[in-house]
């Protein structure tokens, strides 16, 4: 109406995205485009001109852009982009809108020139370091770029403000960092991969430059928030903030956002005369006074802003704005844009305003999905299809609807947008319907009071609270399923619980691949202090098996190597180099604790329980279910594994905390990835396996001693599985450093001269041991002619012995006297009993034994001090003796019963003479 036009880009069936990049690959970015097209969609508001202003000439602060996705940030930053870039343009477009706004000032804002402009949107990840931007763009970047790197040791990780200067006094620069925080919170700050602090460390020494030398260098980033690290650096030398907020004047902002969004919408708006709207909306405006009972001296008031905000009513767009899109995740004025220009297409021709009665349900053009398209609470869609159903109900209930109701749709349009409005807001009066469906000429109050009597009485989702109108989800599958979901009260006995967990062991470790090599355990809400006990028996730690564990934690740690450090201290005696922590986003709440993620679990649970009611639940479990899956897996983003131990002092333990890209069931072949590629360092793991070969150590006793933390302070080497880690060190028996001596059957060992590959693959079929058979499988340093068979030489395979003399009988396990030590006296067995001759000392060449003891204490303190003493599982122990000062007979006999199978002991005691 009135020769109102839409701009090019919304006029097509199928809107563009409003999204602004600053460039892309097509090269359609905003700062590619001249900067005269860019700036014909651009209004002048008041954060822009400050924007300008700020990187204008005699300036000497970066800028800094504070925004939530959506509201412009981008599109603000290519202004400023051609503001320096193109002066001469951009000077033309101030002026003009200098006449425009009555404003001389704007005309008069001084503009920067002479200045090699850089613009680039970092959310594309195409730079791992802030500094390659500068080095890729600026004419003079591949030479400062080589001198850095060039520096040999005195390299340091950053490069220098001295550096940067020299750069820039080659040609002055303007640097645009768009979507700087979305890029730095996605950096790994790890000891080994400080990139975060390199980062922190550049943004500063940028920032200081800009400050410190304007002439050289204009910075100019954009942030979500200014609570964030990103921001941190340039807050501290005062920058200049841009926050959308026009000052802190509300008045100012709903002006300036106004303006701008039908500027963006239209091409001819401004050029639209107020008498004309004025008339044109007269009959609707004087209805809205009169059903709102605004007071007299408010309407010329009100009168102004229906001009104002034509073609739309003020009261829709305050609507949409203020309680509809704040109920849901859209983004702000991106979205907004995009419904008032498909609710335009679809009604702006045929009404003189639009009002929430356009609406139609019935007609999706009409804005309703671009809205959709925003909304993020499935609340709403439900919403839309039972008000579509409340339609029909009453169009066959009432033979003569279209008489009776004939704004049935605009009612019912009107009524459920308003509905989906946020706590209180929900709803609509009467009186509000009556105004939304006023067009050229009023409508008689009776007729409108039956009309809506017959919709309300022939619906089954209209309530009434209160004065108002509201649509709910009521008497229906879903709403029955959702109330049962929300009563706490149901669900005391921890099943909702179990369902969650049983849920992320399914996202996680779902699938028959992974569940062959993997372990997944989702842990419990009580995981820190009890996280056995709530689980299946079968996931406790003593029925493990060689699968590697996945424990997946319902909750971000507050101090991840303290809290992991703590908890395998306590909660795990044995295999704790095994373990796969896996960690949820951060910023998450405990999954237990978390309400959405309960509910979700409660409705698929129920629905697939009352399936057998009809085949609505039947889809309602499959939907819930897949909401509820499709969140967990975007739920976890890190996985931590030990790297230091510290028995005595777990808050000294140190992790591994790197970042996992993958979701879902590709979580664990992620994980194995990632300890491959960034965490095993293949040199500590050959250092270990040829210390354990100059030692004749069984391959059992190694991989034992692989599954536990390193002791003393060592770095820790990766568990990767029985299979994984018998491979390697084959592969070095293939390399010719080491041999393996198999049960004394076999000797392997490359042959001289013989290729890598063709060893391995000579070798490789020939250690397929496992489990305890492994023990007798040893480690050797590779000897001068490979042996191909026969028995290895007695002194490679340790044994212990029972007593007896030279040549006592052999016995491979301990012997622990519960009184006094045994005396064992085999001279061929270093470190053994007396020697050949009865003395003390060990065969020469024999290694060194620590004598330890501890004072008389409770079986669980002795436990902890073997662990003190650094005793694993696979250390081997010799000459063990415990004393019991005094016992009655059934002490006695309940200790012998738990005494381990498998070995042999002597028993000597004094009992009393009766």
């Amino acid at each position: 109406m009135l020769g109102l036009t839409l701009r090019e880009e919304f006029r097509g069936k199928r809107l563009k995205g409003t999204a602004i990049e600053l460039a892309n690959d097509s090269n359609t970015g905003a700062t590619q485009v001249q900067a005269k097209a860019f700036l014909e969609i651009t209004y002048p508001t008041r954060d822009l001109l400050k924007g300008i202003e700020a990187v204008g000439p005699d300036q000497g602060r970066p800028v800094v852009v504070i925004g939530e996705r959506g509201l412009g940030k981008s599109h603000l930053m290519a202004a400023l982009y051609h503001a320096v870039n193109d002066p001469v343009s951009t000077a033309s477009w101030l002026e003009s809108w200098a006449v425009t706004l009555g404003d001389s000032s704007v005309g008069k804002i001084a503009l920067r020139s002479g200045m090699k402009v850089i613009g680039e949107s970092l959310h594309r990840q195409r730079y791992k370091y802030l500094w390659d931007v500068l080095f890729e763009h600026h004419p003079q970047g591949a030479y400062i770029q080589g001198k850095w790197e060039g520096q040999g040791e005195g390299k340091t990780d950053v490069p220098s403000d001295k550096l940067i200067v020299e750069l820039l006094e080659h040609t002055p620069t303007m640097l645009l960092l768009d979507e700087f925080q979305t890029w730095f919170d996605g950096l790994t700050n790890t000891k080994q991969f400080p990139w975060r602090n390199w980062a922190f460390n550049f943004i500063q020494i940028l920032s200081e430059i800009a400050k410190e030398r304007p002439d050289l260098l204009v910075l100019v980033i954009s942030v979500r928030n200014g609570g964030s690290d990103a921001y941190q650096q340039v807050h501290r030398v005062n920058p200049v903030p841009i926050d959308f907020k026009a000052a802190g004047n509300a008045e100012r902002i709903q002006l300036d956002r106004r303006r701008m969004l039908l500027h963006r919408l239209f091409d001819n708006r401004l050029q639209i005369a107020g008498p004309n709207i004025e008339l044109l909306v007269s009959n609707h405006v004087d209805e809205y006074l009169r059903l709102q009972e605004i007071a007299s001296s408010e309407q010329d008031r009100k009168r102004s802003e229906f001009v104002e905000c034509w073609p739309y009513a003020p009261h829709l767009l305050r609507l949409l704005e203020e309680q509809v899109l704040v109920a849901t995740d859209a983004q702000e004025t991106r979205d907004m844009i995009r419904i008032l220009a498909n609710l335009y297409k679809s009604r702006g021709e045929v009404v003189p305003v639009l009002t929430a009665a356009d609406f139609r349900l019935d007609d999706d053009a009409s804005g309703i999905q671009a809205l959709l398209d925003s909304v993020s609470n499935e609340h709403h869609r439900t919403l839309r299809a039972k008000a579509q159903q409340n339609i029909i109900s009453v169009t066959e209930a009432v033979s003569n609807h279209t008489q009776i109701a004939p704004h049935l749709q605009e009612i019912v349009g009107s009524l459920w947008l308003r509905s989906i409005a946020v706590g209180n807001f929900a709803g609509a009066e009467p009186s509000v319907l009556q105004a939304d469906i006023t067009r050229s000429e009023p409508i008689d109050g009776n007729a409108f009071q039956v009309e809506l009597a017959t919709i309300v009485e022939n619906s089954f989702n209209i309530h009434q609270e209160g004065a108002k109108l509201v649509f709910r989800e009521d008497d229906n599958p879903r709403a029955k399923l959702m109330a049962y979901a929300r009563n706490d009260k149901l669900f005391t006995d921890g099943s909702d619980q179990a369902q969650l967990a049983k849920q992320m062991r399914y996202v996680v470790g779902g699938t028959d691949e992974v569940a062959k090599t993997f372990r997944v355990i989702a842990l419990p809400k009580s995981w820190q202090t009890d996280p056995w006990s709530p689980l299946e028996e079968a996931e406790h730690p003593e029925r493990w098996d060689d699968r590697l564990p996945i424990l997946v934690l319902p909750e971000e740690p507050d101090h991840i190597d303290q809290r992991l450090g703590r908890w395998l201290k306590d909660h795990l005696q044995k295999r704790r180099n095994t373990i796969r922590f896996l960690l949820p986003r951060s910023g998450t709440i405990n999954a237990f604790l978390d309400r959405d993620l309960l509910i979700l679990a409660r409705a698929e649970m129920k629905a697939q329980e009352w399936s057998g009611q009809g085949p609505e639940y039947k889809k309602l479990h499959t939907e819930y279910q897949s909401a509820l899956r499709d969140l967990l897996k975007k739920r976890f983003d890190r996985f931590a594994v030990l790297h230091r131990w510290n028995f005595g002092d777990p808050n000294q333990c140190v992790f591994n905390v790197e970042t996992l890209k993958k979701q879902g069931s590709m979580i664990p072949e992620g994980i194995e990835e990632a300890i491959t590629n960034d965490l095993f360092v293949p040199e500590d793991f050959e250092a270990f396996v040829l210390d354990a070969a100059a030692d004749n150590s069984p391959v059992g006793k190694v991989l034992r001693e692989l599954q536990e933390p390193r002791p003393a302070g060592h770095d820790c080497i990766p568990w990767m599985g029985e299979t994984a880690m018998k491979e390697r060190i084959l592969r070095f028996c293939a390399r010719g450093k080491i041999a393996i001596n198999l049960r004394g059957l076999e000797q392997l060992q490359a042959n001289p001269g013989e290729e890598e590959e063709t060893a391995w693959k000579r070798l490789r079929p020939k250690l397929s041991f496992t489990g305890r058979q492994l023990d007798e499988v040893f480690l050797m340093e590779p000897s001068a002619v490979p042996a191909t068979g026969g028995t290895a030489p007695l002194t490679q395979v340790p044994l212990n012995t029972d007593t007896g003399g030279l040549f006592g009988g052999l016995q491979p396990t301990p012997v622990v006297n519960v009184n006094e030590p045994a005396a064992g006296d085999n001279p061929m067995i270093p470190g053994v009993g007396g020697g050949i001759f009865g003395g003390g000392g060990a065969v020469s060449g024999s290694k060194p034994r620590i004598p330890l003891s501890n004072p008389p204490t409770s079986p669980l303190n002795l436990i902890g001090k073997l662990e003190g003493w650094g005793i694993g599982p696979a250390t081997q122990v010799a000459e063990v003796s415990i004393k019991v000062s005094a016992a009655s007979g059934a002490q006695l006999k309940e200790l012998l019963k738990k005494l381990p199978d498998g070995m042999a002991f002597e028993l000597s005691l004094e009992k009393d003479d009766n």
